[in-house]
């Protein structure tokens, strides 16, 4: 997001025809295009063994779908006609964005993409961007300290990842320097995820040299942090097919191998490749992860367009992808679990250090036409509209693993009233349909990305918290009554 010294740019995802939002709408309309022509949006095929038949269609994140309609029917002008936009974008739920090499990077005297960062985060720690956008910050290495010490304002504006681009700052030839080794201690010190652009296969091994320094370096000072020493390789496998170097560096510790470029029979030729390469070769047991584990899509919009997402994203959900080995977990991976997991708060404890009181509304709705989640997804939908709170991101919150989810999330909250202070607030699907619950996540309380079981002693705790001042409501505007205290 910005607007880049080549002339690249994107001001405003919701540019008609040129925004991100209608790029994830383009790419949608051209899968769908294609299943019309082939019939391909369902097919028999082998899944482990067993003939499996998979049918493919999109729907839209229900939370944000639910939160948009209810501001449209009670006519709130901001977001006018927004649910409709974005009922055209179900196949992408949510998006990293970070700074091109902008226009303002040296604006702020600060940092060098001071004032990059701060627009990025503006604009997507605030509702419905937020829902849809996770902001990534940028730095430049160069900059010794003071690039050290914008990774930590990126952090207090809201930041959840990290984007530095060796060639375009300057600092290609020398990739694994010091200078960059302190800037990914720093980036794990915040769990942040780091991604590096390449170009050509050096910079990609270069990048290789540089996640095992850092690693060396956090192993013999801080072994804590090796664990959140998080790096993604971009560009990595286009012109890199049948690279069995590439694929090993690909695979080391704390590496990810993020896919844009790639598409059309590249992506086919790939895929097939690197399983073969990494089953062949006993891959798995050396690092306890499936191959598809390793890798992220990633579409390097608006560099690229709708053509070359499409390439990519439709042989993912093709039937040539299942018959030669692929599984519904592979693709679910690549697609955007395994980013969901390097994000900060999936990966390190999510711990309340405010100081916010345990508070919580059980909604019991008696309208049989009127699920209790939608009660509550209401009430928050009104406190928007008041004005009173602002959503900086959204938590999806799954139920023991990450293959179930059930709805439950927390939302990270501006209380606008309050000088912005951040208010958690957890969705929970007490008995589903029936009775929900919305909650504080209270100071020193853990929030658990795999859902709160109450014969945890840590879980019951939390829930000890919630439903020690807890009042019943059975509509929506009880509910914006009750939780309206908070804010």
């Amino acid at each position: 997001m910005g607007k880049d010294v080549d002339g690249v740019e994107m001001m405003n995802p919701l540019a008609p025809g040129s925004g991100t939002f209608d790029f994830w709408a383009q790419v949608q309309s051209l899968i769908e295009q294609e299943w019309e022509k082939t019939g391909e949006q369902r097919f028999m095929t082998s899944i482990n063994g067993r003939q499996t038949f998979l049918s493919f269609e999109f729907a839209q994140m229900p939370f944000l779908k639910k939160i948009l309609q209810h501001l449209e029917d009670i006519q709130n002008p901001s977001f006018k006609d927004m649910n409709d936009r974005f009922s055209a974008q179900q196949l992408i739920d949510q998006a990293c964005v970070f700074p091109f090499q902008d226009v303002f990077r040296d604006k702020m005297p600060e940092a060098r993409y001071r004032a990059s960062n701060t627009n990025i985060m503006r604009f997507t720690t605030r509702f419905p961007f937020s829902l849809r956008m996770i902001g990534y910050m940028r730095c430049d290495p160069l900059e010794g300290e003071k690039a050290v010490r914008e990774v930590d304002y990126g952090v207090q504006l809201g930041c959840r990842g990290l984007k530095l681009h060796p060639r375009s700052e300057g600092w290609i030839d020398h990739i694994y320097g010091p200078e960059a080794v302190k800037v990914l201690i720093r980036a794990a010190q915040h769990h942040l995820p780091v991604i590096l652009d390449t170009r050509g296969k050096q910079s990609i091994f270069d990048i290789g040299s540089l996640i095992e320094n850092t690693r060396t370096f956090l192993q013999n000072n801080q072994p804590n942090l090796v664990p959140h020493l998080k790096v993604i390789i971009a560009h990595c496998a286009q012109g890199n097919v049948g690279d069995y170097e590439v694929y090993n560096t690909i695979c080391q510790p704390n590496t990810w191998g993020e896919l844009s470029m790639l598409h059309g029979k590249g992506a086919e030729n790939f895929f097939k490749d690197f399983r073969n390469w990494y089953n062949s070769t006993s891959m798995e047991q050396k690092t306890g992860k499936k191959w598809s584990e390793f890798l992220i899509y990633g579409s390097d919009f608006p560099y690229f367009g709708p053509k070359h997402a499409f390439g990519l994203i439709y042989y993912l959900m093709n039937k040539e992808f299942f018959d030669s080995g692929g599984t519904l977990q592979d693709m679910e991976n690549i697609m955007g679990l395994n980013q969901l997991k390097l994000l900060p708060e999936y990966g390190a404890p999510y711990i309340e250090q405010n100081p916010v009181p345990g508070f919580s509304s059980i909604i019991n709705s008696p309208d049989p036409n009127k699920e209790s989640s939608n009660v509550a997804i209401n009430a928050i939908a009104n406190l928007i509209n008041s004005g009173m709170m602002d959503i900086q991101k959204i938590l999806f919150q799954f139920d023991g693993s990450y293959s179930n989810y059930k709805g439950e999330l927390l939302i990270s909250t501006k209380a606008k009233r309050k000088q912005d202070q951040i208010i958690n607030l957890v969705f929970m699907n007490l008995i589903k349909d029936k009775l929900s619950m919305i909650s504080t996540l209270s100071q020193n309380s853990q929030w658990k990305r795999f859902g709160f079981k109450y014969f945890d002693p840590q879980d019951r705790e939390f829930l000890h918290s919630a439903l020690g001042h807890t009042q019943s409501v059975t509509n929506e505007e009880q509910a914006f009554e009750v939780i309206k205290q908070i804010y």
